[in-house]
C-alpha cells in the first residue's frame, strides 16, 4: 500500500513538473472520416452498448487503442486512469508532448483530487465519429473509471439512448 501510495506521488510530481500549466482552450471539432472522398452521409449513427453493474459501456479508441468506456452524461469531460495511460504510453500512442497539465476536480464522494491532463489526438466512438485534439484528465490511481463525459457528448446534436435495441444513437449537428 506504502509503495502504491509513492508511485502515486511521484506521478503527481512528475505531472506537475513535466506538463505546462495551460489547458487546451479548443473544442474538439467532429473528423468525420471521408469514404471515397465523401462524407457519410448518416446523420444519426446508432452504436451499441454493454451494461455493466448498471453502467452503459461502449467500445472506444483512444488514440487507435481499443478501451471500454463508460457513457456518463454527469461526467464533464473524458476522464481515464493511470492504467490507461500507460497502456497508451505501452503502444507507443501517447508521449510528454500529450502532456498539457493538471487539475482538480470533485469526485463522487465530494472529496477534492488532483488529475493530470492531457491531450488524446484521436478518440473514435465509430467510424464516423472521430473526434481529434480531446483533453482528458487521468486519475492519479490505477481503479478508476473511464468515463466518456460531456466534453465529448457536448458535439451532437442530440443522442438518445435506446434502451430497447441498446444503442447510443448519436445525431450529428
Amino acid at each position: 500500500m506504502r509503495v502504491l501510495l509513492n508511485i502515486w506521488l511521484a506521478v503527481i510530481i512528475i505531472l506537475s513538473s513535466s506538463c505546462s500549466n495551460q489547458s487546451s482552450t479548443s473544442s474538439a471539432p467532429i473528423k468525420l472520416p471521408s469514404q471515397g472522398g465523401k462524407r457519410s452521409e448518416r446523420s444519426t449513427i446508432k452504436v451499441p452498448y454493454l451494461e455493466r453493474g448498471n453502467v452503459k459501456v461502449i467500445p472506444v479508441k483512444l488514440n487507435d487503442v481499443s478501451m471500454d468506456m463508460i457513457f456518463d452524461t454527469g461526467a464533464s469531460g473524458v476522464h481515464i486512469s493511470l492504467l490507461e495511460l500507460q497502456t497508451l504510453q505501452k503502444n507507443g500512442q501517447f508521449s510528454e508532448a500529450d502532456c498539457i497539465g493538471t487539475s482538480l476536480s470533485q469526485i463522487a464522494d465530494g472529496s477534492v483530487v488532483k488529475n493530470g491532463l492531457i491531450i488524446l489526438r484521436k478518440v473514435a466512438i465509430t467510424e464516423d465519429i472521430v473526434l481529434t485534439d480531446v483533453e482528458a484528465s487521468v486519475a492519479l490511481n490505477q481503479e478508476a473509471p473511464l468515463l466518456l463525459g460531456n466534453n465529448v457528448l457536448d458535439e451532437f446534436s442530440s443522442i438518445i439512448i435506446d434502451n430497447d435495441n441498446k444503442t447510443i444513437n448519436f445525431k450529428k449537428r
